[in-house]
């Protein structure tokens, strides 16, 4: 009798975390969200001991705050954290393209493209939500190809809040996402070419845009 491995299951506390995780990134869970325990006890049907287990591994991650004795809050941001979110993402995703560039070049020009084709079917069929998940798969591509872990995990400690802090900004500044489309085709086409001059001068104008966006968003209270 041929026996398979089993696969090591996921705890309940890493699928509550994933499932909040999710709701973070997307806005559904908006920025400074009071994280209701009993309401996440009753929703998910687990005791509060994997729940409690959730919210600490999403409070190292930087997307949950716990305050004692008053339960658990969906981060917020403020102009002085998105100036260095928006500065550390320019550094890291600058490096991480050209590790990708010199590691597996062909897989990640081609994962650039088939996600920008998918950016423009959501963008013309008005998918809002899904235009700013593949917005973070753009982004996110590089490091996934880069060869680095060290890269990647630099990566991970704010890929969660970039994510979140964007899908807070899609509803107000819908105008912006047209904007950011034409960014990402431009930086996409400096990588094809290899002028990595352009690349990093496209970079720093769309990071630096966002940090606008995020900075006018901030003070007209979308962002918790």
């Amino acid at each position: 009798m041929s026996l398979k491995r089993i696969k090591p299951q996921p705890s309940l506390a890493q699928i509550v975390a994933d499932q909040i995780r999710e709701a973070i990134m997307t806005g559904t869970l908006p920025l400074g969200e009071n994280i209701s325990e009993d309401r996440l006890v009753t929703q998910f049907g687990v005791s509060r001991s994997p729940i409690r287990d959730a919210m600490a591994m999403l409070s190292n991650e930087g997307l949950v705050v716990v305050r004692p004795k008053r339960g658990s809050f969906v981060f917020e941001t403020s102009l002085e954290d998105i100036s260095q979110i928006c500065d550390y993402r320019q550094l890291l995703e600058g490096q991480a393209a050209r590790a990708a560039l010199r590691f597996a070049p062909e897989d990640y020009l081609s994962d650039m493209k088939q996600i920008l084709a998918d950016m423009d079917a959501a963008m013309a069929e008005g998918q809002h939500q899904a235009y700013s998940l593949l917005d973070n798969d753009f982004h996110r591509v590089a490091f996934d190809r880069c060869g680095n872990s060290y890269l990647r995990d630099a990566y991970a400690r704010v890929s969660g809040r970039i994510s979140a802090l964007r899908s807070n900004v899609t509803a107000p500044y819908s105008e912006r996402r047209a904007e950011s489309l034409v960014e990402h085709h431009m930086i996409y086409g400096h990588l094809c070419d290899r002028s990595m001059e352009l690349f990093d001068a496209a970079l720093e104008v769309h990071i630096q845009r966002t940090k606008q966006v995020y900075s006018a968003a901030l003070a007209e209270g979308y962002l918790g």
